[in-house]
């Protein structure tokens, strides 16, 4: 791909693991990863540095852990580089932005509204610039063993397992505290404690700090395989919340999920 995007959804693989070789279109399967981790296994560099269609496809169903928390992925939504009118890259690199142009396996984590951090992660080839909105996720039970508030979890500096990255944040940066709700609810709310992007990082526990953090190594934050997401439980369509760009369908979800954020469009100035 090279940082670019296609218009057309069957221009990239959707199979689990595609790493974009060969023909693919909707419900096949482009060549597997040379050494896909089993269920449960840390993702690798390989993994992140491919299409963002084909890693945004292959993030359904993995698990984001912070500390005691574990988030399983249900919604995401692909971002490319300058050819991406919606994306942070178009105009090149910025102090925001930079991390895009980066390593691939890498979080980018932004601010917006005054109120909410949103967790991406940074893939495709170093200098092309391409991320992964995580929209929404759902809670694993398992791994809450502690308060999910993070009293008993590691110190959310995002400075361990960080590397410096152009862009991210320093340490002379200013600092908003992620807002945490305190321990998940029961029942219903359960089901929507990590739904949209806000919710989600607030979830994680994860703020500007974490932005150049990588996620393939012994760092507190971490990206696992999760099972296999056959093609028929994946929804495909537009990307919500924006402006421009809205016809490209680089928004992906899991059907049936109560967790995935409910669309709301925007419409064009």
């Amino acid at each position: 791909m090279g940082g670019e995007l296609s218009t057309s959804p069957q221009d990239h693989p959707r199979g689990p693991h595609a790493d974009g070789g060969g023909p693919a279109g909707p419900g096949t399967h482009g060549g597997p990863l040379s050494a896909a981790p089993p269920p449960g296994g840390l993702l690798d560099r390989h993994f992140y540095d491919r299409p963002v269609l084909a890693v945004a496809r292959d993030l359904l169903g993995a698990t984001v852990r912070h500390g005691p928390v574990a988030l399983r992925v249900t919604e995401v939504e692909a971002y490319g580089g300058t050819d991406d009118p919606a994306s942070h890259a178009r105009r090149g690199p910025t102090p925001r932005s930079r991390v895009m142009f980066g390593p691939p396996g890498h979080a980018y984590v932004y601010f917006v509204y005054g109120m909410h951090w949103c967790f991406n992660v940074v893939c495709g080839p170093e200098g092309t610039a391409a991320a992964v909105l995580i929209r929404a996720g759902s809670v694993c039970p398992s791994r809450l063993e502690r308060d999910i508030t993070g009293r008993d979890a590691p110190a959310r500096s995002g400075s361990a397992g960080r590397v410096d990255l152009p862009g991210a944040a320093g340490p002379g940066a200013p600092r908003i505290e992620p807002k945490v709700d305190g321990p998940p609810p029961s029942g219903p709310g359960l089901r929507r404690w990590a739904s949209g992007p806000g919710r989600f990082a607030r979830a994680l526990g994860v703020d500007g700090g974490y932005t150049g953090a990588d996620l393939t190594g012994p760092g507190p934050l971490s990206i696992h395989q999760g099972t296999p997401i056959d093609d028929a439980a994946v929804g495909q369509g537009p990307r919500v919340g924006i402006r421009v760009g809205t016809d490209l369908p680089y928004r992906l979800w899991l059907l049936g999920e109560a967790s995935v954020s409910r669309a709301r469009l925007v419409r064009p100035r």
